[in-house]
């Protein structure tokens, strides 16, 4: 009667761990950049976007949204992703 108790209990337990996750960034498409997960840039689902968003572009690799353009890794805007958002 006690093993039946523990199993139970045992699996009780693990349904809460993996039950409480949270949302994981890499639950969605993305790209894995020197560990990090980066969502990847599909436009123009990204309507919404908040000043630093990052994403991952198959052109441009990583891009920033920042003041309302986009940037490549090196800083510079990315005059072709600016022009599409208008």
């Amino acid at each position: 009667m006690k093993n039946k108790y523990k199993l139970v209990i045992s699996c009780c337990i693990i349904l809460a761990v993996l039950s409480s996750c949270d949302d994981d960034p890499c639950d969605v498409a993305h790209t894995v950049i020197d560990g990090e997960c980066i969502p990847d840039y599909v436009f123009p689902q990204n309507e919404n976007l908040i000043s630093g968003d990052r994403f991952y572009h198959t052109q441009y690799g990583v891009i920033t949204f920042k003041d309302d353009n986009w940037y490549n890794d090196r800083g510079s805007i990315i005059a072709e992703l600016n022009t599409k958002k208008q």
